[in-house]
């Protein structure tokens, strides 16, 4: 057991309900857990897992056996320890008798008693069991509460389950938690009354379902095995279903490669595949003949295929003698029956197990008969033993039009199989490594990357290990082979040729080289070899002039562009370019309307793209006040950065998922985003110019919340330093410069602030951004505030209130109304600093922005005037979690539509739902909704 729990990963849930029971036992309120699941999904390691962390507790525990289950009063035995260990009660009524009676076996190699009159009339009566049963449980909770805990409640014999049923019915007060394991619970055949405990409301019903790919992941960590993708861990996870049994034996069994490689089917774990094998060995030729020709046809296929496949004649007769052996199962449908296999891992013994050549015969067949080109093109490619340009042509073609449809998973595939099939394997294996790292696969490219012979063309190995090591964050390395793949391209090449110019095109942007990327791209449109590009070649286009101060020549050229929901997938390119043109320019809802339609639509685009069309779109609905949908968008593409290897955008991505946990104080989440981007952006090099200002901003965003001035200063030191002008000083696309200067001018570094602030300045007005000059005003109201120059302090502050409220900033404006308030107190005008700070309040109450509430509470007391009673304040002292999960309380849903929406348990929901109502002081869910829109109006 000590081996189990030190391998227990996950079920947090399940434990705070089991911990939940436990206190409320505790307290004289006697309580039944059921736990379900099936065999290895780990009910005995949770349960001991909780009992090794419940406290001070007297424990009983027993187990059924299904060698036993005939055996009489054998499971409550061995709850205590065997018959030497029965308290006397319950010896004096007979349940030491196995040996005495004579036990045996049955044929079935069960142990079973005799069946007599004279054993059955010496069996003690189970209701006096249970009554003895019951003084023992009495006893036993007297000092400590107690947990009566029984495995394998399907395989308990049917005397212990009636005692069991009658203690429990009868336990009251008692401080005794029970815990009962079993596969099914709808299944078990037990005592009608056992039944009806069941299922009884009171009991708490713990369905365990398979681990997902997180737990697996910290599965392979305890076992010290090499990372695994995500891919991979998802991959492993449907294949056992979750199961961790299985999932262990499989990760001792398998090295992370082949978990990695899914053009490679996924073994049973060798336990479990003799055990399947078994099975199938019990079974005649034509049975076994129609269970290979399942496995090869896949989990489940029409009879009449897998007989023609197989050649069986009487079919029926076949899958009835498997269906008996329990290989497979019989399913109905509208065309007739089906055969299948009842786990992933029942087939892939049986697949596993078929040699060479009756594989590729059965492939073979299949091929002919498969429904739909892609299912007999797959079959063609198992049945074939060597070399095929035909079909390599044909693989490649497949290969291309899914690539230009978005569908690189599907496109990696085939053009894998093409260059594995084709004379020259590099051209297609160069197109395959692309496809790889557009569908995020990082580690399977790597290593088909360095597959690549070293006679292959300098153009096909310089893309490859240039569009590799772009991905990985490693700038210049990527730049000298993506400039060797430009250089050396011939005809033959010229579509190698325009790729590597749009991955120039996206490099140049991360070196916040403006001009350079938007040259790159037409570069790219204009090769001979460019066919519509499925990457980002008219955002690299768009993006490159934007960031270089051509944005108002940008968006005059996409005028043409249709609504979100009519574009093409060529569009949508546009779309996100445009998108992010006018959230810089302070467009902020034509750059909502585009990036959510560029979210909406883009499931069929790489992952790059799908990564930083949420991550533009959290960057705007932040700028816009829409926290709550920022976080979501900003944190789903930080962990998929993460969850897809994408070195050179993660550190956007947890720069942008930084800001409104920073903001709100959420200091653990906001801390966590700010390191990975540091991280990142340290990583990918100094030529990484982007990577380094959202990082070093985002850190900057953090301090600043912090109130920690000299941090503010110190997190924006190594962007001070950088000369390059595009991005970096460029109005609206990162904000950095304000943060620096109120730093500076609460440090006293005034001569500094001024040098900065006049560059800002200049440069806001002479592109018109209001967001800028917003910025700029606040930041030059406070230095003005800071040399007791008040009527140009004042002057600017209500400048900055005019650009900012005309811009749609909510966050500016609360800012701006805090510095302006905070000036106006100080200069004694209280009650007009009071104006200001409540509508501050105000807006910092809506965004859930708690540093600056409290900040602006403290300038209000310090004002000392009489306010109302503003009732939004307490909704911010919920975490984020528990206000999203209120929020939706309050508009009426359910607790499991709540989950849902948040992809969330329903557990999870009842936990903060729970907490919320605590620190709210409410107890019910009206009482909850009262409380929240009386906040909403306060604010």
């Amino acid at each position: 057991m000590a081996e189990a729990i030190a391998m227990f990963v996950g079920r947090d849930a399940e434990l705070r309900c089991l911990r939940e029971e436990f206190e409320r036992a505790r307290a004289g309120l006697p309580r039944l857990v059921v736990v379900e699941g099936p065999a290895g999904i780990g009910k005995t390691t949770l349960v001991h897992r909780f009992l090794e962390g419940c406290g001070p507790a007297d424990e009983l525990f027993t187990d059924g056996d299904e060698g036993e289950q005939l055996l009489p009063y054998g499971t409550l035995t061995r709850l205590f320890g065997g018959p030497a260990g029965l308290p006397e009660r319950l010896t004096e009524l007979g349940l030491g008798l196995g040996s005495g009676l004579g036990l045996g076996s049955g044929p079935d190699g069960e142990a079973r008693l005799p069946d007599s009159p004279a054993v059955r009339a010496a069996l003690p009566d189970p209701l006096a069991v249970g009554a003895a049963l019951l003084g023992v449980v009495t006893e036993r909770q007297r000092s400590e509460p107690l947990c009566l805990v029984v495995d394998d409640v399907h395989w308990a014999d049917e005397p212990t389950l009636r005692a069991l049923t009658f203690c429990l019915r009868r336990l009251r007060v008692d401080r005794v938690l029970a815990v009962l394991m079993l596969r099914d619970a709808a299944a078990l055949a037990g005592p009608e009354g056992l039944l009806r405990l069941v299922a009884a409301d009171q009991t708490r019903r713990l369905r365990l379902p398979g681990l997902g790919a997180p737990e697996v992941g910290a599965m392979v960590g305890e076992l010290g095995g090499a990372p695994v993708s995500h891919r991979g861990l998802a991959r492993l996870v449907e294949h056992t279903e979750g199961v961790p049994l299985h999932l262990r034996a499989l990760l001792e069994e398998v090295p992370p490669a082949a978990l990695d490689d899914l053009g490679q089917p996924l073994p049973a774990p060798r336990s479990y595949g003799l055990l399947v094998l078994g099975k199938v060995a019990r079974c005649g030729p034509a049975a076994r003949e129609l269970i290979s020709a399942v496995s090869v046809l896949g989990l489940s296929c029409p009879l009449h295929l897998a007989a023609r496949v197989a050649a069986v004649e009487e079919p029926l007769q076949a899958l009835e003698q498997a269906v008996r052996e329990g290989v497979l199962l019989e399913r109905s449908s509208a065309r007739g029956p089906l055969a299948a296999f009842a786990h992933p891992l029942d087939r892939a013994a049986v697949y596993r197990d078929l040699g060479p050549a009756h594989r590729s015969a059965l492939h073979a067949r299949a091929a002919l008969v498969a429904e739909g080109e892609q299912a007999r093109l797959r079959h063609r490619i198992e049945a074939v033993a060597g070399p095929s340009p035909e079909l390599a042509a044909e693989l490649a073609e497949l290969g291309r039009t899914q690539v230009r449809l978005g569908a690189f998973g599907s496109a990696a595939e085939h053009l894998k199989a093409a260059a594995e099939l084709s004379g020259d394997p590099a051209p297609l294996a160069a197109e395959a490594v692309e496809a790889l790292l557009l569908d995020g696969r990082v580690e399977e490219a790597a290593r088909l990357t360095a597959s690549l012979p070293e006679r292959a063309h300098a153009a096909v190995r310089g893309y490859a290990l240039g569009h590799l090591a772009m991905v990985r964050g490693q700038i210049e390395e990527a730049r000298a082979h993506l400039v060797t793949a430009w250089e050396r391209a011939g005809a033959p090449e010229s579509g190698l040729a325009a790729r590597a110019a749009q991955q120039l095109a996206m490099l140049c942007l991360v070196k916040a080289e403006g001009r350079q990327a938007a040259r790159w791209a037409e570069r790219a449109r204009n090769s001979p070899g460019y066919r519509f590009s499925i990457d980002y070649n008219r955002y690299t286009l768009l993006a490159g002039l934007g960031v270089s101060g051509q944005i108002d020549a940008a968006l005059a050229a996409t005028t043409d562009l249709p609504a979100p929901s009519s574009a093409s997938i060529a569009e949508l390119d546009a779309l996100l370019g445009r998108g992010v043109l006018r959230t810089c320019s302070d467009d902020l809802p034509g750059g909502l309307a585009d990036l959510s339609g560029a979210v909406a639509a883009c499931g069929e685009r790489s992952v790059p793209f799908r990564m930083l069309a949420m991550a533009m779109l959290g960057q705007a609905e932040y700028r816009a006040g829409r926290w709550d949908d920022a976080g979501l968008h900003a944190e789903t593409a930080a962990s998929v950065a993460d969850d897809a290897d994408q070195r050179w955008l993660s550190p956007v991505c947890h720069a942008v998922a930084a800001l409104v946990p920073a903001a709100r104080g959420d200091w653990p989440a906001a801390e966590a985003h700010v390191a990975a981007a540091l991280s990142a952006s340290q990583g990918a090099g100094v030529d990484a110019v982007a990577s380094l200002a959202y990082a070093c901003s985002a850190a900057a965003h953090l301090a600043t919340a912090r109130g920690d001035h000299v941090r503010t200063v110190e997190a924006l030191e190594p962007l001070v330093s950088v000369k390059v002008h595009d991005i970096v000083y460029e109005p609206g696309i990162v904000q950095w410069l304000d943060l620096l200067i109120d730093a500076l001018v609460a440090l006293g570094e005034q001569d500094r602030a001024e040098l900065q602030l006049a560059g800002m300045e200049r440069l806001a007005g002479r592109r018109g951004r209001r967001s800028a000059m917003a910025a700029a005003a606040r930041c030059r109201g406070g230095l003005h505030a800071a040399r007791h120059e008040n009527d140009l302090a004042e002057a600017a502050f209500t400048t900055g209130l005019a650009q900012a409220g005309m811009a749609g900033l909510p966050f500016d404006e609360a800012r701006l109304r805090l510095a302006y308030g905070r000036f106006l107190r100080r200069l004694g005008r209280r009650r007009q600093a009071q104006t200001q700070l409540d509508l501050g309040l105000a807006l910092f109450a809506r965004l859930g922005a708690l540093p600056y509430v409290d900040r602006c509470e403290r300038e209000l007391s310090a004002c000392g005037l009489p306010r109302a009673e503003s009732g939004a304040a307490p909704l911010l002292r919920l975490t984020p979690q528990e206000q999203a999960v209120a929020r939706l309380v309050a508009t009426g849903m359910t607790n499991r539509q709540v989950a849902r929406e948040l992809v969330l348990s329903v557990k999870t929901i009842e936990y903060h739902l729970g907490n919320a109502f605590a620190k709210l002081g409410v107890s019910s869910r009206v009482a909850l909704t009262t409380k929240i829109q009386s906040g909403a109006d306060g604010g």
